[in-house]
Parts: structure tokens; sequence; C-alpha cells
């Protein structure tokens, strides 16, 4: 039988593989009644049965990657404005009129 350890890690690392940034896998744990704690401004932990369980330290989740995760999408977002620009440009200069 799962402990309530176990129950609790598996809810938090489906939440955190479906989340893109911090702020997105905050409001998926607060959806799914999961109270979180923090420690200078930083997601830190949740609480389960009135015990505080660490995302890092004791269920294995590090909300640095989605940090990570964040930073891609901006990267990937701006690399396609910068794109999407180009083309604009390229359009412009290239317009025959037949």
């Amino acid at each position: 039988m799962p402990s309530d350890k176990d129950i609790l890690f598996k809810k938090v690392q489906n939440l955190f593989q479906e989340s893109q940034t911090i702020a997105e896998f905050e409001k998926r744990l607060s959806k799914a009644d999961i109270k979180t704690y923090h420690r200078n401004e930083k997601l830190c932990g949740v609480y389960c049965k009135n015990r505080r369980y660490r995302l890092k330290r004791s269920l294995g989740i590090d909300p640095e990657h989605l940090l990570l995760k964040d930073k891609t999408l901006e990267r990937i977002n701006s690399l396609g404005e910068i794109i999407d620009e180009r083309e604009q440009d390229l359009s412009k200069g290239y317009d025959l009129e037949l």
C-alpha cells in the first residue's frame, strides 16, 4: 500500500511535468488542493497532512528546471519574432509589380 508521501509524490510529479513555468506549477498545485510554502519568496515545498515536504530534497523535484523551461520558451518566442520581422522585411524588399 503506497504511503501518503508516495501518493503526494505522484501527484506533484505529474503536475510538475504538465507545467511550463513556476507560476503555472503553483496554480496547478493550488487547484489540486496542495498547499505550498515558500522560503525567501521561492517555492520550496508542499504540505500534506500537517507535514512539510521539500520539493527538491524530499520529493526529488527541482523547481529550477521550470525556470529553464520558462527561459527556453521565452527564447523560442523571441526567435520567432525575429524571424517574422525578417520575413516581413524581405517581403517588402522583393515586392514585384507585374
